[in-house]
Order: structure tokens, then sequence, then C-alpha cells
């Protein structure tokens, strides 16, 4: 059982978002911030300890459930950069509310496109230009692909009659190439494999964060694609993590207050996220 995020907790969350917001998006823009110490106290609640400063952050990119990483109770996209200048497509940042994540939202991108050139979501271009201008050569990178894999497109590919370990491997196998070849330029990739599996078993498909089949079936699609996907990431070297059902008994769905929106992680997880971080090595906080 994941304890209650203390009230004062998330009243501080919910201030400090809203103060950030505030600041980053006024004009003229500013990246400058004074809420150093708050976003450091935040953080030593977080951890149950004191947080030292001067942290060195990782950078996480990824789809929306990234956004987890900047610390607030809802999503909140900050437009950074442009990707393109006819059809311009946006890439945001998160309002970092913990000095130790640095986030980017390279848009709606499958594990199946992220990596291609081209996509719908241009995900891969994005990629390219964060590279070059905002992460600095051997920085660590948390990646997250693969949660509307799990809730959309695999999903349909079984209902369709394809068999779950079938098509878990092959997107497994086509998305850890992209984090392979990260991994090859000097970076220090590492994978956030989808970490819920949304509690909703209806039939109709949300117009916002649509799903397709049974709970049942998108949890087995989920589990079989983290461990194909843990396989692939140990073979490349690549460090790799999921906390679906580990805040929840595994066959059990998890409780609607553990997601913010019904789709993506609520706070209440995040020391969670922090301790499990730290275990597989992919977050240091001295």
């Amino acid at each position: 059982m994941i304890p209650e995020l203390p009230a004062s907790t998330l009243a501080e969350v919910v201030s400090l978002a809203d103060d950030l917001d505030a600041l980053i998006t006024r004009k003229p823009r500013t990246t400058a911030t004074p809420f150093d110490e708050r976003r450091r106290a935040l953080l030593s609640k977080h951890l149950g300890r004191e947080a030292p400063q001067g942290i060195e952050p990782i950078t996480c990119l990824g789809d929306s459930n990234t956004m987890f990483f900047a610390g607030a109770e809802r999503l909140r996209f900050i437009r950074y950069r442009r990707s393109a200048f006819w059809k311009p497509h946006w890439i945001n940042r998160g309002l970092d509310l913990l000095p130790c994540f640095r986030v980017f939202h390279v848009g709606p991108a499958t594990a199946w496109k992220a990596g291609d050139p081209g996509s719908s979501t241009r995900s891969r271009e994005k990629i390219e230009i964060l590279l070059k201008k905002d992460i600095k050569p051997g920085s660590r990178i948390l990646m997250s692909f693969g949660e509307i894999d799990c809730r959309i497109h695999m999903a349909k590919a079984v209902k369709a009659g394809g068999k779950i370990e079938e098509v878990v491997e092959k997107t497994a196998a086509k998305f850890v190439k992209l984090p392979a070849e990260i991994a090859a330029r000097g970076f220090k990739p590492a994978v956030w494999g989808p970490p819920q599996i949304i509690p909703k078993d209806e039939k109709l498909s949300s117009p916002t964060f649509p799903f397709i089949g049974s709970y049942e079936m998108r949890r087995d699609i989920t589990y079989a694609y983290v461990e194909r996907l843990k396989f692939h990431c140990a073979e490349q070297g690549i460090p790799f993590l999921s906390v679906a059902g580990l805040y929840h008994p595994r066959e059990e769905k998890a409780e609607r207050a553990l997601f913010h929106d019904g789709t993506h992680l609520s706070q209440r997880l995040m020391p969670l996220a922090l301790r499990e971080l730290q275990k597989a090595g992919i977050l240091q906080i001295p």
C-alpha cells in the first residue's frame, strides 16, 4: 500500500507548480528561477532526507508519461522549441519542480515510431534537436516510450488475433535500437518502461486517452512488453526500470487515486520512483 502524500507536500506541489508556471510563461521569457530552495525542499520531502545542493539532473524525454518527472500533479506542457518551420511541431518542457530531473516532452510518440525519421509526431527529429542543443555529451538520459503502444497499438494487434509474445517482441526489439544508437554517440541512456496499466475496463475509449481491449489484455501486454524490453536493454547494457506492478498487487488493478487524471501517475508515487531509480543506478543523489 502506497501511503497518502502528506497534505502539506501536496499543497506545496500545487503551489510551487503555479509559481513556476507563472515565472516560466511570463513575457519576456526567463530561464532563471528564484525557487531553487523550494525545489530542493520538495525533493527532500519525497526522499525522506535532506537533498544535497548541486544535484546533476538527469534528462527525461518521451511521451506524456515523462511528465511525471516534472513533479506536478497534472500535465503541464510549456512550449520550448520548434522542431520545424513550415509545419511546426513543438518540443515541450516540464515545470521541473524537482532539481534532479529535467523533462522534455516530444509528443504522443510510440515506441514503434520513436526512432523513425518522418513520423507524425516528428519524435526522432525532436530528439536529435535536444541531443544537439540541450543535452551535453555524456549526460544521463531517461527515455519513456511504450505506454501508448501497450494501450492502443499492440492491444489492437492482439485483439486482431496476434500472439502477445510475438507482438511485444517486435516492438521491444525495434525500440531498443534508439537508446542503443544514442549510447553509441557517447550519451548514457536508460529506459523507463511503461509505468502503469490504466485501471479501466469499459468498452468505450475516451477521446483524450483512448485504449483498446479489456484491462486484463492490456495488463498482460504491458507485463510481457516490460519483460522483453528489459531483456533487450540488458543485452545492450542499457539500464531499465518499470514500476508497473510495484505499487499494487501485480495481478490486480491499481487504485484510481494513484492516477491524477485517471491515466497518468500521481506524485504520490514519486518517493517510490526515486527509490527504484536510485536502486537501479539510473539516478544518483548523494
